[in-house]
């Protein structure tokens, strides 16, 4: 069999046009690493490695497998009739916007792969979740009603044949069967490809329903935007619509007659952090050994964190960076990890729970009944919607509640990310093969002399080892 070759690069990567549906991709040859056109767009999808087993030099390799993304690839079809329908038996607010998001002659273009992930955040929310299907006017759908049924449920959809325990959903569900079930849909967006104008568009489309349609609860007028650190948290505040530098406005998201039903909603942006719990004996900023107000209740969390959010159930919340957020197995998977990769894992496993811990929360809080949810649905919004090693997930393998799916291969071949530059040989011109699991590579060529107390490599040397590379 022939030694298997890395990727080699193409001459003219960008073949799709950024502004409209993919209609081409690169495929590559596993045994010579050249590339071909497909001739259609890219089935969502993700791949996941095995070791290969032989020599050291074969190790440097992995043998690439791929899954489908059954629900993405459903999804696509069922929303790619109904854009061509004109959003058929969308809302007159939804409809109106979407055309203006698409028009052709617009200043400032959004992205297909924008507009295709709020087309389908919508189509479920405004369509297919309420049972409105019919208004669509089609008989048949590729994602079946009895497919929605179960999702809806978090039980196998028949589309998901596949026999083993990871199956398509949408619903994050929590070891406490009476839990009120939790509605999470995935938009898996490239690095650059602009989630944060996805996040106001998914705003824009909610407030705006619901300032035509005040009495409605099918549109929320309040926001929760939650974000895993303070440097992110500042650059989401152009969400705000009382914000100077506002997305609604530069982005021209919303045409002139609907701009007064932004102000009337609210967004709250918020770090995870604001969800751990608040001390028993905490009073306003200070906290006294007499004090015993007993843990908070789901009401009392949720006026603290969401002050005047609350009152304005249920809520749409948006996960930025969204894989930040999941749900730990009651006993992770330390077997084999080092001591740094345990401590990294318990740290992640630990942001997890207390912001996925902390929905489950606010998703109980509705004070119109303990059976009617806080949250109308989240939106988790990443580039790596994946599971990580150790989680007792298999790693790699992506959130189960994933609707739409625009990678980084996608948005290099789009134009819409800047192109990777891979390091080649000067013999051959091809990529050097030590470069794709570097660290390895230089542990492997150390001596002891090379190394410091406990078993680390002495950073000097590390350093002049990957010169190279560099």
């Amino acid at each position: 069999m022939p030694e298997q070759l890395p990727i080699q690069p193409v001459d003219k990567p960008i073949i799709c046009n950024p502004y409209e549906e993919p209609n081409d991709h690169w495929l590559y040859d596993k045994n010579t690493g050249e590339a071909s056109h497909g001739g259609h767009r890219r089935p969502a999808g993700y791949w996941y490695k095995t070791e290969k087993v032989g020599s050291a030099q074969a190790r440097l390799f992995t043998e690439e497998e791929r899954d489908d993304l059954q629900m993405v690839n459903l999804l696509r079809e069922d929303v790619r009739r109904w854009r061509k329908t004109d959003y058929r038996g969308g809302s007159t607010v939804s409809r109106e916007l979407l055309r203006y998001w698409a028009r052709p002659d617009r200043y400032r273009k959004f992205f297909f792969c924008q507009r295709e992930a709020a087309e389908t955040v919508i189509y479920l929310a405004e369509i297919r979740i309420p049972g409105k299907a019919s208004r669509t006017g089609f008989q048949n759908f590729s994602l079946t009603d009895v497919d929605l049924a179960q999702l809806l449920k978090g039980e196998r959809p028949p589309f998901a044949i596949a026999p083993t325990d990871f199956f398509p959903t949408l619903i994050d569900k929590s070891a406490d069967d009476s839990a009120i079930l939790l509605r999470r849909l995935g938009c898996k967006m490239a690095t650059g490809s602009g989630k944060t104008v996805l996040m106001a568009m998914l705003i824009a489309w909610a407030f705006c329903n619901r300032g035509e349609n005040p009495q409605s609860k099918e549109f929320p007028d309040a926001v929760l935007v939650c974000c895993p650190n303070l440097t992110v948290k500042e650059r989401l505040q152009v969400l705000r619509p009382e914000h100077s530098g506002n997305y609604y406005a530069d982005f021209d998201l919303v045409p002139v007659k609907y701009r007064p039903h932004l102000q009337r909603g609210k967004v709250l942006i918020e770090n995870w952090h604001r969800f751990n719990e608040e001390s028993e004996h905490k009073e306003g900023d200070k906290t006294y050994a007499v004090v015993n107000k007993g843990p908070e209740t789901p009401e009392i969390f949720a006026q603290r964190v969401l002050g005047d959010l609350y009152g304005r159930f249920p809520i749409m919340v948006l996960n930025d960076e969204g894989h930040h957020c999941w749900r730990p197995a009651a006993t992770p998977g330390l077997e084999g990890l080092s001591a740094e990769e345990r401590k990294k894992l318990e740290e992640e496993a630990s942001e997890a729970t207390v912001w996925v811990d902390g929905l489950e929360r606010i998703n109980k809080a509705n004070p119109a009944g303990h059976d009617k949810p806080g949250i109308l649905f989240c939106v988790d919004l990443s580039a790596t919607p994946f599971y990580i090693k150790g989680s007792r997930y298999p790693e790699g393998r992506p959130f189960p509640w994933l609707i739409s799916d625009f990678g980084l291969v996608d948005a290099i071949e789009s134009g819409i990310v800047k192109i990777p530059r891979l390091p080649v040989t000067d013999t051959t011109g091809r990529p050097d093969p030590k470069y794709f699991k570097l660290w390895e590579k230089i542990k492997e060529t150390l001596k002891p002399a090379q190394f410091l107390p406990g078993g680390r490599p002495k950073p000097e040397v590390v350093y002049e080892e990957a010169q190279g590379a560099l």
